[in-house]
């Protein structure tokens, strides 16, 4: 009887070794991916901002279009014509 319950603890330490080192590696895993997903990330927004600085899209340009959305989602189309006009004058 006491070599079925040291075999069946040293299975349950064994059981419990592995799940914790699949853990770990797992989380390992997840850290690397978050780290490269970032890494591509930035290279996509540089060269979206490199593309957008090649057509001589600005700041203000983006901020005009973005009042301009806003006003139309308002209702305000009177504005959002205004901002429209803003952009085209900026062009």
């Amino acid at each position: 009887m006491d070599a079925l319950v040291t075999a069946a603890l040293l299975g349950s330490v064994a059981a419990v070794s592995f799940g914790v080192v699949k853990l770990v590696s797992w989380c390992a895993g997840r850290v690397g991916e978050s780290s490269r997903r970032a890494a591509h990330e930035a290279a996509f927004v540089a060269q979206a901002r490199a593309e957008l600085a090649a057509t001589g899209w600005t700041p203000n340009h983006e901020a005009l279009y973005q009042a301009e959305i806003a006003a139309t989602k308002r209702g305000d189309l009177l504005a959002a014509a205004r901002y429209a006009e803003e952009q085209e004058r900026a062009a």
